[in-house]
């Protein structure tokens, strides 16, 4: 861990193997927008799971792979103030953005690095690992591949943890259309919008023991769930993110597209719409 401490109070740091200029299979962009997309999340997850993490673990050396805005490894920063805390990501922008937010703690450092490729750490470099989110870019061969290696870089007796999505479902007619073309699309990339519910058999098909999983169905309508509205929001915008992919695989046309969405947005203020959230956790 001397490498840790060495780099502790930069701003900067090493990049992480396989960083390059822009999110190779990324499919959402980059803007003021997306950022605050992924800010949404992390604050869903909290929510919903009542929590930042579930794993029985009291971390000394934390790894958020695939960090994004690197909100999540932020407030473990401050929340475990001795603890050494890694993000990485392969988008630059976001990168340079947490190493220059104000309020990032002494104790985190922010590198560019590819999570498909192996990661730039020793075995056994952390006691706790999380990813979350990670559907969004992972390829549905390559799961198996990614887990594994969080698994090498976690110290025996330490602890993974991987928080995911299921598939969207609604009442409303208009985003069950976009579902269906944005699994269509999903599928022809292919990553793995439902990877929630596999959570689980990932960690145990890397080795893991004593793996728990824990799902929650976070609602919005009737019987609205706190992170609710957040989880729609989210939702209705990552679909109006991919608009130009989905147009250009010809899944369907722009104005169709957008008429989907604006109807989608009246239907589901009426309506209820729910998506099962999954966190999994395991013991190297």
């Amino acid at each position: 861990m001397s490498w840790l401490q060495r780099f502790r109070r930069t701003r900067r740091g090493p990049q992480a193997a396989g960083g390059q200029r822009r999110e190779r299979g990324y499919i959402f962009g980059e803007s003021e927008q997306e950022i605050s997309r992924l800010d949404m999340q992390h604050y869903m997850f909290r929510w919903e799971f009542g929590g930042d993490y579930l794993a029985p673990v009291r971390p000394t050396s934390i790894l958020d792979v695939a960090c994004g805005t690197g909100r999540w490894a932020m407030d473990m920063g401050q929340r475990f103030p001795d603890a050494n805390i890694v993000g990485f990501d392969l988008n630059e922008d976001l990168i340079a953005r947490a190493r220059s937010d104000a309020g990032v703690p002494d104790n985190c450092l922010f590198l560019v690095g590819d999570a498909l490729k192996p990661f730039a750490f020793q075995p056994g470099s952390f006691d706790f690992v999380m990813a979350r989110a990670n559907s969004a870019y992972i390829p549905v061969p390559q799961w198996p591949a990614v887990v594994a290696e969080m698994a090498r870089v976690t110290v025996p007796r330490g602890w993974i943890e991987l928080r995911d999505f299921g598939l969207v479902h609604s009442d409303s007619p208009a985003l069950t259309a976009l579902t269906e073309q944005f699994a269509a699309m999903a599928a022809l990339r292919p990553i793995f919008p439902g990877a929630g519910a596999h959570l689980a058999d990932f960690l145990r098909q890397a080795g893991l023991r004593d793996v728990k999983a824990r799902t929650v169905r976070v609602r919005v309508g009737r019987r609205s769930t706190r992170g609710g509205r957040l989880m729609l929001t989210d939702y209705l915008s990552l679909l109006e993110r991919v608009t130009p992919l989905i147009v250009q695989l010809g899944l369907a046309s722009q104005a169709q597209w957008e008429a989907w969405l604006t109807q989608a947005r009246q239907e589901t203020s009426i309506g209820a719409t729910h998506v099962d959230l999954t966190a999994a956790y395991g013991r190297r």
